[in-house]
């Protein structure tokens, strides 16, 4: 899939020296099963990561980009809320939550996440003009009559992935 996660992020300098090597290594084998749509074992590869480093916010956001995924958007919306505790500028965290509540037809709170993640972000982020996208369609869609709204999965990513294109 693709989404921002933080796959291209280097290991953050606070991680322990005495586990960099493994950690790095399941850090990096879980980035690439992410974007080779293995989710199963990219999660595997991130839980073990943190077990090793509990407090990598980017290993949180990866592991609920899988679970995103896997269909568990509660559990993937823990990982996203336990990276956004841990560093409260981790942009793509807010991303992620944002699909999760978009999944449960929450528009108000999926809207709220990806403002934050689109004020969050760099002007040349890769994923702001599909952020931007949503978070119009989202809006549009909460704005209508009641009724009318879709509330069918990945609506909005799916209008988004098109304005990429």
């Amino acid at each position: 899939p693709d989404t921002p996660a933080s796959a291209q992020t280097p290991l953050p300098a606070a991680v322990a020296p005495a586990y960099s090597g493994e950690l790095h290594e399941r850090f990096q084998q879980a980035a690439v099963m992410l974007h080779a749509g293995q989710h199963e074992y990219a999660l595997a590869a991130l839980q073990r990561v943190l077990e090793l480093a509990p407090q990598m916010p980017e290993a949180h956001v990866n592991a609920g980009f899988a679970l995103v995924e896997l269909g568990q958007p509660a559990v993937a919306a823990d990982h996203f809320r336990a990276a956004i505790e841990l560093r409260p500028e981790q942009a793509n965290a807010y991303y992620g939550l944002a699909l999760v509540y978009e999944s449960v037809g929450d528009l108000a709170s999926a809207l709220g996440a990806m403002r934050t993640y689109a004020h969050l972000s760099p002007p040349d982020a890769p994923h702001l003009r599909r952020a931007l996208a949503a978070i119009w369609e989202w809006q549009r869609q909460r704005d209508k009559p009641r009724g009318t709204q879709r509330h069918s999965q990945g609506d909005a990513v799916k209008v988004a992935s098109e304005v990429d294109s």
